[in-house]
C-alpha cells in the first residue's frame, strides 16, 4: 500500500496504526502542511514503509522521531508508535504546546541576559544621557585650559552620537555579525567603546570629543541591532517578549545612572575635577562583559547556519536540558533555513525590498520602528526640562530626574506583562494612553494662564506619556523584527529597521526645538495625530506574535490586509 498523493487535507491511517489521525492537525505544530503535501506529491514518496512478512499482513512502518526525519518523509505517529531518538531511546510523544511547557530558564540563560544587558544595552542608555547634565562643567574645563568650545561645537559633539548610531546599525549585523556571530559582535563592540572613552577623556580639542561621540554612537547602533536578535534566538518562546524587554530596561537604567552620576548638586562625578571618570564607567562594564560573555552560548540559529546542526544542538543543551524541547527548537530553526536558496548567497537589502513574501513583514517592521520615535518620546526626554520650564513647573530638573526613574520602574513592569498580555494588545493600550496624555498635556499649556494647578497637570500628563510608551513601542520595537522575519532575512531586516529608527531619532531631535519655538502652546498636537494614526495601523495591520514561531507568524501575515503593490511589483 503506497500513498503518493492527497485527495483531502485529512488522511485516515488505520490497520497498522490502530487509530485514525488527522494529518493536517498534526502537521500544524510541525510546520507548513501545504508545503509538506507539495513535497510528498512532487517526490512521489510513500508515507509508509511496508513489507510482506509472508503472512500477507502489513507491518508497522519504520518510525523515528519526526524531527529526525527528512521533511519529505515525516508522518505522524499514533499513541502506540514510539518515538526513537538517535541513541535508540524511546521518546515521549508530546504536542508542541506540551513541549513548550517544559522550557527552562537556567543559570546560563540568566547570566547571558544579565551580562549582555549590562555590557551592551546599558551602554546605549548611558551614552544617551551622560551629556545632558555635563555641558556646564565640561565647557568650563575646556575654557579653563585655554581650549575653545563654543555652543555650536558642543551641539556638534552631542549630535555626533546619532551619526555613529546610523553607522553602527549597519556595521553590526551586516558586516561584523555575518562573520563573527552575535556574541563575538558584542565583544568586538567593546573595542569601539574603549576608543570612544579615550577620545573623550584625553581630548586636546573639542573635535576629539566629537569623534569620541561618533564611536559611542557606533557602540549604541551595534547594540540596538544585535542584542534584540541575540535575545530572541536564545530565549524560550514562552518568555521571548520578557527577555526582549530586558534590552529596553538596560537602556533606561543606563540613562538614569548617567544622569545621577553627572548631576552637579549630588557631588558625585559632575564637576570639572571629576568629569573624566564619567566616561570610565562604561569601560568598567565593557571589561566585565569581555570577561564573562565568552563563557556564554552563541545563538543556536546562527550556529545552525554557519557550523551545522550539531553545533546548534550543543548550544541548545546549554540552555535547555529536555531533549524534546531541544528537538522542537532544532525543527523550528530548520524550517526557517529551508525557506532560502543557499545558492543565492547572503540576503541583501535589495533582496529584502524585492521579496514579495516578506513585504508585509517589512512594512510592519518599519512602521513599528517609526512608532518608537514618532511617539514623541525623544522630544519628551531631550527637552523635558525646557517643557517643564515653559509650563512653569517649580523644579524642572527634579521633574526630569523623576521621569527617568518612572521610566525604569514601568519598564520593569513591562517585563512582567509582555508575554501574558501580548504585543498587539499592549501596543493598542499604549497608543490610546499616548493619545489621551498628549491631549491633556496640550490642554495644560493652553490653560496655564488661567489655572495655576496646570503645572501639576503637565507633570502628570508627561508621566503618562512615559508610562504608556514604556509598555508599548518602547519595548516592542526592539524585538518585533526578530519575531516576524525568518532567519535568513533577520539580520538584513534588523539592520534596515534600526537604521530607520536612528534616522527618525535624528529627525525628531533636529526638528522639535523649532516646532516647540513656533507652535506653542499647540506643539504636542502633532503627536496626538501620530498616536491616532499608529493606533489605527496597529489595530488593522499588526498581528499578534506572542508565543508563535516564525512559521506561524508568517501564516498570520497572510491574513493581514496590507496593500503592498505600492512597494513594487
Amino acid at each position: 500500500m503506497s500513498l503518493s498523493s492527497f485527495h483531502s487535507p485529512k488522511l485516515s491511517l488505520t490497520k497498522s496504526f490502530g487509530s485514525s489521525l488527522n494529518l493536517a492537525e498534526v502537521c500544524e505544530d510541525l510546520g507548513d502542511f501545504e508545503r509538506l503535501k507539495r513535497r510528498l506529491s512532487s517526490k512521489k514518496k510513500s508515507l509508509t514503509k511496508l513489507a510482506d512478512d509472508g503472512s500477507g499482513s502489513e507491518l508497522v512502518p519504520t518510525w523515528t522521531h519526526p524531527f529526525k526525519r527528512d521533511a519529505s518523509e515525516r508522518v505522524p505517529p499514533d499513541e502506540e508508535t514510539p518515538l526513537i531518538t538517535e541513541n535508540g531511546e524511546k521518546m515521549e510523544s508530546d504536542s508542541f504546546e506540551d513541549v513548550m511547557e517544559k522550557e527552562q530558564i537556567n543559570f546560563t540563560l540568566l547570566l547571558t541576559i544579565f551580562i549582555v544587558t549590562l555590557g551592551s544595552s546599558f551602554q546605549f542608555g548611558y551614552g544617551t544621557g551622560v551629556m545632558n547634565n555635563s555641558e556646564g562643567f565640561i565647557l568650563d574645563y575646556f575654557h579653563d585650559h585655554d581650549m575653545s568650545y563654543s555652543l555650536f561645537a558642543w551641539g556638534t559633539t552631542v549630535s555626533s552620537y546619532g551619526i555613529g548610531g546610523l553607522v553602527g546599525s549597519i556595521l553590526g549585523p551586516k558586516f561584523i555579525g555575518n562573520y563573527c556571530g552575535r556574541k563575538m559582535t558584542l565583544l568586538v563592540n567593546n573595542v569601539f567603546l574603549f576608543i570612544s572613552s579615550y577620545f573623550i577623556i584625553f581630548a586636546h580639542a573639542w573635535w576629539w570629543q566629537a569623534i569620541g561621540r561618533i564611536f559611542v554612537g557606533i557602540v549604541a547602533g551595534i547594540a540596538t541591532a544585535v542584542v534584540p536578535t541575540y535575545f530572541s534566538e536564545l530565549s524560550p518562546i514562552a518568555i521571548r517578549g520578557a527577555v526582549g524587554t530586558m534590552h529596553q530596561l538596560g537602556i533606561t537604567i543606563g540613562i538614569v545612572v548617567s544622569q545621577w552620576l553627572s548631576t552637579p548638586s549630588l557631588d558625585l562625578l559632575g564637576s570639572e575635577e571629576k568629569w573624566q571618570y564619567l566616561f570610565l564607567v562604561p569601560c568598567a562594564f565593557g571589561l566585565l562583559q569581555c570577561v564573562v560573555l565568552p563563557f556564554c552560548p552563541e545563538s543556536p540559529s546562527y550556529l545552525y547556519q554557519t557550523a551545522g546542526k550539531e553545533a546548534a544542538k550543543v548550544a541548545l543543551r546549554r540552555l535547555q536540558s529536555n531533549e524534546n524541547v531541544i528537538e522542537v527548537y532544532l525543527e523550528l530553526i530548520e524550517e526557517e533555513n529551508e525557506a532560502v536558496d543557499p545558492s543565492k548567497g547572503s540576503f541583501s537589502t535589495a533582496d529584502l525590498f524585492n521579496s514579495k513574501d516578506l513585504r508585509k513583514q517589512l512594512i510592519v517592521g518599519i512602521a513599528v520602528q517609526l512608532m518608537m520615535q514618532f511617539s514623541g518620546i525623544d522630544a519628551v526626554f531631550y527637552y523635558s526640562t525646557t517643557i517643564f520650564y515653559q509650563a512653569q513647573v517649580d523644579d524642572p530638573e527634579l521633574a526630569t530626574t523623576l521621569l527617568g526613574i518612572v521610566n525604569v520602574l514601568i519598564t520593569i513592569l513591562a517585563v512582567r506583562f509582555m508575554d501574558s498580555a501580548g504585543r498587539k494588545r499592549l501596543l493598542i493600550i499604549s497608543w490610546v494612553g499616548l493619545f489621551v496624555s498628549y491631549l491633556v498635556l496640550t490642554a495644560s499649556f493652553i490653560l496655564k494662564p488661567s489655572y495655576d494647578f496646570m503645572d501639576k497637570v503637565s507633570v502628570a500628563a508627561t508621566t503618562g506619556i512615559i508610562i504608556f510608551f514604556a509598555f508599548g513601542p518602547g519595548c516592542i520595537a526592539w524585538f518585533i523584527i526578530a519575531e516576524i522575519f525568518p532567519l535568513y532575512a533577520r539580520d538584513t531586516a534588523m539592520s534596515v529597521g534600526i537604521f530607520i529608527n536612528w534616522l527618525a531619532n535624528w529627525f525628531v531631535a533636529f526638528t522639535f526645538p523649532h516646532l516647540l519655538e513656533y507652535t506653542q502652546p499647540y506643539t504636542f498636537l502633532v503627536f496626538v495625530g501620530t498616536a491616532a494614526f499608529f493606533l489605527f495601523f496597529t489595530i488593522k495591520y499588526v498581528p499578534e506574535t506572542k508565543g508563535l514561531s516564525v512559521a506561524k507568524v508568517t501564516k498570520e501575515f497572510a491574513s493581514v490586509p496590507l496593500p503592498t503593490k505600492c512597494c513594487g511589483s
